[in-house]
């Protein structure tokens, strides 16, 4: 349930902090290295410090460069489209969609928004050791949070790891004179996957916060990125260990909400199933806007996602959206009657909107719809960022189907496998039992998460694995369209997906930045 937890009090007392703003506990901002090292040198500051290193994930979703939020990669994917009021509109999304980006137009927010988390979750790190070795810290307290620090650092080198490959790797503050390498994709992955072993066996984490300290990276946390990694680097020699991670999720205080619908909800925020998401509010505490981008506050993304104009089917959305991130026509068919799922993931608003924006299709993705009712009175910020929605990045389904289909990769028994897959289809309201292989469970995924950011990662991971349907590989499935995506006659995707679009072109910003140690993606332009 959405409440004033202690991260996002934190993150606007962290945010004033490293913004030089007045509050009561620092009057004045440290001007210097040694003035700020010696601040962030007590327990009290170094919390401080740490959940600023939070504030970063607050801008994948709009860091000034382009909007969108984590689950945009599905532009990417077969399910998705990029919609807006034209072609030229999100015009990065749509060169995204078509695998045709530039170094000059790419999608450069995920690298700069990453990068400003990984060098606050150094900075931590950094202060935790000096101020251990200085004395004026506990051990125990200087555990835990290295740990987080590590956790959160891992987070967000995944995100930019999975768009770029070939990454710089480093975990040590930078002065401004250095210049890192740059690591290969299966080099930036050991370097990343072993950092976030030496956190998770640490074991100073709790498996699941209280509600008090929601919003910080768990033990459970560290278990989800470890399994994306894995799973996604197809690391089969980790397979095991990441099994073993889901199981103790599974044994742990977690459980699937009880109503897939309430997920969505503000009540839903936090629940028995949630492991992670990046914490918005509203009210007082709101002041984000288009000048202050980094402000504590609500999120682009419902904005983004609304209808523009119509009347929707339900009064309670916002009808002055921006009709972005619309879910493909065929999407209509992926739930059964009796499937829960189907109209909490998608408001059919054909009849009432039948041609709207470029490439409408009718549909719109409802889990994250901006809703009147999720934005309280007398809420500050600009009008287009005060939604208040977290964004969910794991739940305990992802657990579950992770379990299934670790399962049958590493030759587990079928049976509990075939469990596992049950608990997720239960809850949606089927009952007929289905067997987890691995199309049936990337199926399942694909129906769950619809719109969540997991599909297009799903499709380019299974491209290459034995015993998987085209249905499921990207290379089979993220084909150019030949027909339009609804009667208007808009077209989509382009061109399609192949081997050397893995990795997107880096910035050239970046690239000049960078004095010759980076090298552009340039497969990606053969």
């Amino acid at each position: 349930m959405k409440q004033n937890k202690i991260l996002t009090i934190g993150l606007l007392a962290a945010a004033m902090t490293l913004t030089g703003c007045s509050d009561s506990f620092l009057e004045q901002e440290p001007e210097t290295k040694a003035e700020v090292g010696a601040y962030f040198s007590t327990e009290k500051h170094i919390t401080e410090q740490l959940v600023g290193a939070y504030v970063p994930l607050h801008s994948y979703d709009y860091n000034g460069a382009i909007f969108g939020q984590l689950n945009w990669s599905d532009m990417l994917g077969d399910d998705m489209l990029v919609g807006a009021a034209s072609i030229t509109d999100q015009e990065v999304w749509h060169n995204a969609a078509s695998f045709k980006l530039t170094p000059a137009l790419t999608l450069s927010g995920y690298w700069t928004v990453s990068y400003d988390g990984v060098k606050a979750c150094n900075e931590v790190i950094e202060s935790v050791e000096t101020s251990l070795a200085d004395g004026t810290i506990s051990e125990a307290y200087a555990k835990a949070t290295i740990a987080e620090a590590k956790v959160l650092r891992a987070f967000y080198y995944t995100v930019v790891w999975k768009w770029y490959g070939n990454i710089p790797v480093f975990m040590k503050p930078l002065t401004a004179s250095d210049l890192i390498p740059q690591s290969t994709p299966d080099a930036a992955y050991e370097a990343i996957v072993s950092d976030l072993e030496s956190a998770i066996n640490m074991k100073v984490l709790p498996l699941r916060a209280t509600d008090e300290e929601a919003g910080h990276a768990t033990q459970a946390t560290a278990y989800m990125v470890f399994a994306e990694l894995v799973m996604y680097q197809n690391d089969t020699s980790r397979f095991p260990q990441a099994l073993g991670y889901m199981k103790e999720i599974i044994a742990g205080p977690y459980e699937l909400n009880a109503s897939y619908a309430d997920l969505w909800s503000p009540e839903g925020e936090w629940c028995d199933e949630s492991i992670f998401e990046i914490n918005y509010t509203d009210g007082p505490l709101c002041v984000r806007s288009y000048d202050n981008l980094n402000g504590i506050g609500g999120t682009f993304m419902p904005q983004c996602l609304g209808p523009d104009g119509g009347v929707a089917s339900d009064n309670d959305v916002a009808n002055n959206g921006w009709g972005t991130f619309i879910p493909r026509a065929h999407c209509r068919d992926f739930y059964a009657a009796n499937d829960a799922r189907g109209a909490v993931t998608l408001l059919d608003d054909e009849p009432l909107n039948p041609t709207g924006r470029w490439q409408q299709t009718g549909l719109f993705l409802n889990k994250y719809l901006p809703r009147y009712s999720h934005v309280a009175d007398g809420t500050g910020g600009a009008d287009q960022c005060r939604w208040n929605d977290n964004f969910r990045i794991y739940r305990y389904a992802e657990t579950l189907l992770n379990a299934a289909e670790l399962t049958v990769r590493t030759g587990g028994d079928q049976a509990t496998a075939d469990g596992y897959l049950k608990q997720v289809r239960g809850r949606a309201g089927l009952v007929t039992e289905v067997e987890a292989t691995l199309d049936n469970i990337l199926t399942e995924r694909r129906r769950e998460f619809l719109g969540e950011g997991k599909r297009y990662w799903d499709l380019v991971r299974m491209d290459e694995v034995a015993g998987v349907s085209n249905a499921h590989k990207a290379s089979k499935a993220l084909v150019a369209d030949v027909e339009p995506v609804n009667a208007k006659g808009d077209m989509a995707r382009q061109n399609p997906w192949t081997k050397n679009k893995k990795y997107v072109p880096i910035s050239d910003v970046e690239l000049a930045a960078a004095q010759g140690t980076l090298k552009q993606n340039d497969a990606y332009f053969q």
